[in-house]
């Protein structure tokens, strides 16, 4: 008589044996058993049927669950199926993520580069005679309106100058921030933009991206664009900032995607087959950041010809130059300009 059922792994030929249990007359197999061997064990099956678990008179599967004995067979037992990754599902993410990295990776890479062109442009000193007008700007659109490149062309400009405020317009042990700002002034139209950015859209690149990534070098802060008073209003509600700090940010990102779809335009021009929509590689970026300098007095000088000013505004855009202790010439506003005149004046009667 037996006292074991042999089972087997479906296509497999070892076998093993679980014993039998008699309840009530009748001989089974407890399913707990069979899981012990058989761990994943989905049914069993005797040939081409599939053994039940045992029911009562209610047809309700009785517990613990049990399977009855078969006689002088072999049954074969059928596993779960493991769930495994799709490799083309898993490949493309690890694609994604490679790129995510890649992209991380760039943009770090950018980050210094940027910080590395603006600190050579924020630490370059001119002669008096040279530094007629100031010397950061950036361009903004007149009007706010989404991108386009279809009606770019159509796109009217200001040119807006930079407060040059930083550590030399700080009284001795200020805590208050002297951040890089716009002038408090409504900018200069641009009048020849195809000209104009030609000549200096390299810097201008490079001053937006400054203004939006922000920086930290030469006693200069900028902070990054969305947490940035971006201009220095005073005596303007707060809700008036906040709505021309919004306007700006706007502003920097069209001007950006000016600047690139002007470079794909101007290379076309010159028989490079350049495809607009493509994302500019960081090898392509170095190469255009890494020639731009400051600008000399003579760059400076030429670019009042390329913009509409009164013949009162003289080309200042509201700041004012002042001449730091170490000699050096800034252009700042003028909260900044009363704040570094009463800083020298101090400096001045302390030296006495």
């Amino acid at each position: 008589m037996e006292d074991t059922q042999s089972f087997r792994l479906t296509g497999e030929s070892d076998i093993e044996k679980i014993r039998l249990v008699n309840v009530n007359g009748q001989n089974i197999i407890y399913w707990d058993e069979i899981q012990d061997v058989f761990p994943g064990v989905k049914y069993v099956k005797n040939g081409e049927v599939t053994v039940a678990k045992m029911r009562d008179s209610d047809e309700n599967r009785i517990k613990p669950h049990r399977i009855k004995h078969c006689p002088n067979v072999v049954l074969d037992v059928v596993l779960s199926p493991i769930s495994t990754p799709n490799p083309g599902f898993e490949g493309t993410v690890i694609h994604k993520l490679d790129e995510v990295l890649k992209r991380v990776q760039e943009a770090n890479d950018r980050l210094i580069l940027i910080q590395s062109k603006t600190e050579a442009i924020l630490t370059q000193n001119y002669e008096l005679l040279e530094y007629t007008i100031p010397r950061l700007f950036i361009v903004l659109p007149e009007k706010s309106t989404p991108w386009d490149p279809k009606t770019m062309l159509y796109t009217k400009f200001r040119l807006h100058f930079i407060c040059e405020c930083g550590e030399h317009t700080k009284a001795p042990g200020s805590k208050i921030p002297h951040h890089l700002h716009l002038a408090n002034h409504e900018g200069y139209v641009v009048n020849k933009p195809t000209e104009f950015f030609k000549k200096y859209g390299p810097f201008l690149t490079l001053m937006l991206e400054m203004i939006k990534v922000g920086t930290s070098i030469a006693g200069h802060v900028v902070p990054a664009l969305a947490s940035l008073k971006v201009v220095d209003i005073l005596d303007s509600a707060q809700s008036t900032i906040d709505t021309v700090t919004s306007k700006v940010i706007k502003g920097v990102d069209y001007s950006l995607k000016y600047l690139k779809e002007s470079r794909n335009l101007i290379q076309k021009s010159d028989g490079v087959d350049v495809d607009g929509n493509a994302r500019m590689s960081q090898q392509d970026l170095d190469t255009y950041l890494n020639g731009v300098e400051g600008l000399e007095g003579v760059d400076l000088r030429q670019l009042g010809s390329y913009l509409s000013a009164n013949s009162s505004d003289n080309l200042l855009g509201n700041l004012y130059r002042m001449t730091t202790k170490d000699g050096h010439v800034k252009w700042v506003c003028r909260h900044h300009y009363r704040a570094g005149y009463q800083e020298a004046h101090t400096q001045k009667l302390r030296d006495v």
